[in-house]
C-alpha cells in the first residue's frame, strides 16, 4: 500500500507495510503523551519519573562501583522539551568542559519526557549538584573505566496516547493488535531529516559532491510549508544575498547554526566551504548520515515493490545478529547458494535478521538481486560509493553498513480510553516508534512530529 504524502515519498518512505485504514489522529500533544526510556544493554529500563523533583542533588546519591575507576562517571538523565545535543551542550557550558567530553548512548526525541544514560569525566562529579538546571533531572550515578558511546544500549521503551482519533479505537482493536506479528519496513522517520523541514538529507548530498554553496542554500534558505510565515520571510531574504546585521537580529535563537554560517559569510562573501566548516563536526558527519539514511529509506521500498521478501533473505543478502549491543562493527553474514538454508534457519529462530545497506564506501556489493537494487538507487540519485570516502574531512567520512530491513513489536500493548488510545511497546536501537504510529495513525506525518 502505497503512501499518498508526498513528504514522505520525498524521503524515500514509499510503503505501509499494512493495507488497513488508519486511525488518523495526532501525538506528541503534550510532553506527557510520548515517553521514551532508555532500554540498557543488560535490558535494564530506565523509568521515567513521575516526580523527579523529589530526587536529592546527585552530588549527594553514592556512586556505584566506587571500586572501579574513577575515570568516568554515568548518570541517567531524565529531561522534558529538550533534545540531547541541548542537554549535553548545557551541561558542559555549565560545567566549563568541552562539549566532546560530555557523551550518550542514543538521541531522544524533544517533544516528549525521556530517560537516558550520559556521561562525563569523573573529576566533575562533584560539580553536578550545584548545577541550575530546568526541565533536567539527574540521578543513578556509577564509576566507569569506559566512556559511554553512541550504540551503548539495547533500544528504547516507548509509552504513547494517540489522541483526536477519526474513529473509536474499539472498532480498530483487532488491527492494531496484528501489528505483533506482522513484519515492518523499518524505515528511518521523517524527524530523521528534520522536524518541519525535512532536508538534512539535500545538505548531505550536496556535501558528497563537494558543492558547499548547495549545501548552505539547502540549509539556510529552502523553505517550507510546516514553517511559520515569519521564518518563511527570513528564509526567502537569505536566499537573496541580503545578509547584513539586520537579518542577524531577527533570527531566532535557536539558530545557532544558521547564525555562526551567516556571520562568516558576511565577512567572508563567497566563502562557502570554509563558512560551512563553522558548524561543529557532529552536525556535519549528521547530514552526511542522513543522506545515507534516504538511501537505505529508498532502497527497502525498491526491494519491497520489486516483490522480493523483507523477511527471508535471498542469494546477495546480508543477515545481521539480533540484539546486539555496540560492538563498534556489524556482526554480519552474506548469503550465497550453498549458505541459503541454513541462513534462512538463523533468521527464522530470531538470531539473526535480514539486513540491508546503509550506503558507503566499503559496501561491497556482491553477486544478486540485493546489489542489484542498490546500484539502481545510487544511479538514480547520481552517487558513486567512492563519494563517501573524504580522508581529508573524517565527519564528512563514512563507510556505511548494515541495517534491519524490518522489526517487529510483539510486545505491543494497547488500552483504548473515553478519547484516546495508549500505546506501550520496545524496539531496539536505531528504529523509530514514528514509523509504528505510522501504520496505525496512516496521516500526514506532521501529525506525528
Amino acid at each position: 500500500m502505497e503512501t499518498p504524502f508526498p513528504i514522505e515519498k520525498t524521503l524515500g518512505i514509499e510503503l505501509y507495510s499494512t493495507s488497513w485504514s488508519g486511525l488518523g489522529g495526532s501525538i506528541k500533544n503534550r510532553y506527557a503523551d510520548f515517553i521514551v526510556e532508555e532500554i540498557t544493554p543488560s535490558g535494564k529500563i530506565l523509568e521515567v519519573l513521575n516526580d523527579p523533583n523529589t530526587l536529592p542533588p546527585i552530588n549527594e546519591q553514592v556512586p556505584r562501583n566506587p571500586e572501579d575507576s574513577t575515570k568516568h562517571i554515568h548518570f541517567t538523565v531524565q529531561k522534558m522539551g529538550l533534545t540531547t545535543f541541548d542537554v549535553a551542550s548545557i551541561l558542559a557550558s555549565s560545567l566549563g568542559i568541552p562539549r566532546y567530553l560530555v557523551t550518550h548512548a542514543g538521541l531522544k526525541d524533544k517533544r516528549a519526557i525521556t530517560s537516558q544514560r550520559m556521561c562525563i569525566p569523573g573529576s566533575q562529579f562533584e560539580k553536578l549538584g550545584a548545577l541550575e538546571l530546568y526541565d533536567i533531572w539527574l540521578r543513578d550515578p556509577e564509576y566507569s573505566r569506559a566512556q559511554l558511546h553512541i550504540g551503548d544500549l539495547w533500544g528504547n521503551r516507548f509509552k504513547i496516547v494517540l489522541r483526536e482519533m477519526d474513529s473509536p479505537c474499539e472498532e480498530r482493536l483487532n488491527e492494531i493488535n496484528s501489528l505483533r506479528a506482522t513484519s515492518l519496513l523499518n524505515y528511518y522517520g521523517v524527524q530523521r531529516f528534520g522536524v518541519v523541514r525535512p532536508f538534512t538529507h539535500l545538505v548531505g548530498k550536496a556535501l558528497l559532491k563537494n558543492d558547499f554553496e548547495e549545501a548552505i542554500s539547502f540549509m539556510l534558505s529552502t523553505t517550507s510549508d510546516y514553517e511559520s510565515e515569519e521564518i518563511t520571510a527570513l528564509r526567502e531574504e537569505i536566499a537573496s544575498g541580503n545578509l547584513d546585521e539586520s537579518l542577524l537580529e531577527e533570527l531566532p535563537s535557536d539558530f545557532r547554526y544558521e547564525r555562526k554560517v551567516i556571520e562568516y559569510l558576511m565577512n567572508h562573501p563567497g566563502e562557502y566551504e570554509k563558512a560551512f566548516f563553522r558548524i561543529p563536526s557532529r552536525m556535519q558527519a549528521f547530514f552526511v548520515h542522513a543522506y545515507q539514511s534516504f538511501i537505505f529509506n529508498r532502497l527497502i521500498s525498491l526491494r519491497a515493490k520489486r516483490g522480493l521478501s523483507i523477511e527471508t533473505p535471498q542469494i546477495g543478502d546480508f543477515i545481521v545478529k539480533q540484539d546486539m549491543t555496540h560492538s563498534g562493527r556489524d556482526q554480519w553474514l552474506y548469503v550465497n547458494e550453498r549458505s541459503l538454508d541454513e541462513r534462512r534457519k538463523l533468521v527464522k529462530t530470531g538470531e539473526y535478521g535480514l539486513a540491508a545497506h546503509i550506503p558507503g564506501y566499503s559496501t561491497k556489493l556482491p553477486p544478486g538481486k540485493p546489489s542489484k537494487l542498490l546500484r539502481v538507487v545510487l544511479k538514480k540519485e547520481g552517487i558513486r560509493l567512492i563519494d563517501f570516502r573524504n580522508p581529508e574531512r573524517k565527519q564528512l567520512d563514512s563507510a556505511g553498513g548494515l541495517r534491519l530491513v524490518s522489526i517487529k513489536v510483539p510486545n505491543l500493548k494497547v488500552e483504548c480510553r473515553d478519547e484516546s488510545l495508549d500505546l506501550s511497546f520496545s524496539i531496539i536501537k536505531g528504529s523509530y516508534a514514528t514509523i509504528i504510529m505510522r501504520e496505525i495513525m496512516k496521516n500526514n506525518p506532521i501529525n506525528r512530529v
